[in-house]
């Protein structure tokens, strides 16, 4: 799933203009995955080949190219970014000229798409979402011969033992994570859930001898899978561990199902914390997490019941 859809909470085909006034309605603030920028912005590619690989360089993310920002500034330093104002951009602003300006611009290619959305009612001005993957073969080269990427809300010169670090993973394997809600009950106020655990493969080289591990702040595990094993003992709180020694990841979009996990809210008022780290031969260590509250299991739980599956998204 792309970041349009992560975003915005629909596929990127069926978005109009109500789904951009209500996505900056929501005031989300710029973040490692979310950047705003006014559409004048669209003159300087130089500037924004720069933005498009940093995303590339670290997680990927979306760039609204039509929505201005406003600087929080505390003590004279830039402590967050919200939308400002929609900034709808000419008629004659192309969705093809932009990407031929970036395409030409950062090397090695990147993955990205551009959706340019219409103003509607008669106009054609227009504002651009710009979805970046991120990348299996970084690091890449914006315009100015320079490697950037994504520190928070703000993108960064990278130091060069990053761009040696990059260029020594480029044919390994490397393993992602995905969560997606399955079912959601609630009874009596109590919150049970089930995670359906997959992994991908975005390495440029096959994955074996892979390994997750995983923690749960706020949460007990009902139901485990049989390839799962227990590790409470060895990290004091609720702990699984996947091994596949046997099989491989192969490098594809499509993320491989490991198993369905099943857990009860401990305290409903409480935050619930997910971390897990990954591991495969010829690939470092990885580590992450997510975190949320029940607000979103009901948002789960609404959406499973309209016949979607919803991913876990919402980052700490």
């Amino acid at each position: 799933m792309g970041f349009i859809e992560t975003f915005l909470k629909k596929k990127p085909e069926v978005i109009t203009k109500q789904d951009v006034e209500a996505f900056f309605s929501r005031k989300l603030e710029e973040n490692l995955n979310l950047d705003y920028k006014d559409i004048r912005a669209y003159s300087d590619f130089d500037e924004l080949s720069k933005d498009v690989s940093a995303f590339a360089n670290s997680e990927g993310g979306l760039i609204l190219l039509g929505i201005g920002q406003e600087r929080i500034i505390e003590k004279g330093k830039i402590v967050k970014i919200l939308p400002k104002e929609i900034t709808w951009g000419n008629e004659s602003l192309s969705k093809e000229k932009l990407e031929d300006n970036l395409i030409s611009r950062i090397r090695p290619r990147v993955d990205f798409r551009i959706l340019p959305i219409r103003e509607g009612n008669g106009s054609m001005k227009v504002v651009f979402l710009i979805d970046i993957s991120q990348s299996a073969n970084p690091p890449h080269m914006a315009s100015d011969n320079r490697y950037y990427r994504r520190l928070n809300f703000r993108r960064v010169p990278m130091e060069h033992y990053e761009v040696s670090n990059f260029f020594g993973r480029r044919r390994k394997p490397l393993l992602s994570l995905l969560m997606r809600f399955i079912n959601v009950v609630v009874e009596n106020s109590e919150y049970r859930f089930t995670l359906r655990l997959l992994l991908q493969n975005k390495g440029n080289a096959v994955a074996e001898h892979s390994r997750l591990t995983s923690s749960f702040r706020n949460l007990e595990i009902v139901k485990l899978p049989r390839k799962f094993q227990r590790l409470d003992y060895l990290r004091g709180l609720p702990s699984i561990q996947f091994d596949e020694h046997t099989g491989v990841f192969y490098p594809m979009k499509k993320a491989t199902s490991i198993g369905d996990v099943e857990f009860k809210v401990k305290n409903r008022d409480d935050k619930i914390t997910i971390e897990y780290d990954l591991i495969a031969k010829d690939m470092e260590l990885f580590e992450d997490k997510y975190s949320f509250d029940v607000n979103l299991l009901q948002k789960a739980k609404e959406q499973i019941e309209k016949g979607s599956l919803p991913d876990l998204v919402h980052r700490e």
